[in-house]
């Protein structure tokens, strides 16, 4: 097993059983326990553990903020199916804002390698895969990078955005229920989003079934200012009918 393979199951099992020892680690995973020690040490230093005496606790969500590559892994099988549902609406000729996240980016991973395109996006491990494709434009805004979310904000990027307009608008979140709407666990990226919703004919929604009904401290926008929902399952009848009082295409 590659160490990231390894990391991605402590991951995992800390997710469920929000404390883990060493030795369960090491007896789950077949490594040795300076092996696991290493690499809780490595996770913590991403912020996505804290070491204990003896074992790990999990980061409550709202605390700490997984890395990108570590994100990326989560949930991979319902991101590919929400990346293949939303990667299905973008044509030939179309403009887009694409935010960088786990989730947006497997969306990008399936695009077709022929379509001709105008994006502007803060995601730089998205613009590499998007600049793979000749016949795509890529727009890159100046600002702060930050490693956790492998993106680039500031004023800087809102500016960016504020100057263009794109038919569609692909974004993320932490959290989205109905009452408190789409949420984040950071401030970082409350105004690129929304200068996202005020700029685009179409504000996209890609999220999984395990950030329905959960919120966080950042609210940024009501649930009602989406015009696409993109998810990897049924998320209810609660939600099939207030995605029909507020005129949201819910496609999963």
């Amino acid at each position: 097993m590659v160490p990231e393979e390894r990391k991605q199951q402590i991951l995992a099992l800390l997710e469920r059983k929000r404390y883990v020892t060493v030795e369960e680690l090491s007896k789950e995973l077949f490594v040795s326990l300076p092996t696991v020690r290493r690499d809780l040490a490595t996770l913590e230093q991403q912020g996505a553990l804290t070491r204990t005496h003896g074992g790990a606790s999990y980061n409550q969500a709202g605390t700490q903020v997984a890395p990108f590559i570590l994100r990326e892994k989560n949930n991979y099988q319902e991101k590919q199916i929400i990346g293949n549902v939303a990667a299905g609406l973008i044509e030939n000729g179309d403009t887009l804002f694409i935010s960088s996240s786990s989730t947006t980016l497997a969306m990008v991973r399936q695009l077709s390698p022929d379509l001709h395109m105008q994006i502007l996006t803060n995601g730089m491990t998205m613009a590499q895969v998007i600049g793979q494709n000749p016949n795509a434009n890529v727009y890159i805004p100046a600002g702060h990078y930050t490693y956790e979310d492998d993106g680039i904000y500031g004023p800087d990027v809102v500016e960016s955005v504020s100057k263009r307009y794109a038919k569609y608008g692909f974004i993320s979140c932490d959290g989205v229920d109905l009452e408190h709407g789409l949420t984040v666990n950071r401030d970082t990226e409350l105004f690129l989003e929304r200068a996202f919703r005020k700029n685009c004919e179409k504000l996209v929604l890609l999220a999984d079934h395990t950030k329905f009904d959960t919120h966080f401290f950042y609210q940024c926008m009501e649930l009602s200012e989406v015009d696409i929902l993109v998810t990897d399952q049924d998320p209810g009848k609660e939600w099939e009918a207030y995605c029909l009082k507020h005129k949201i295409e819910l496609l999963y």
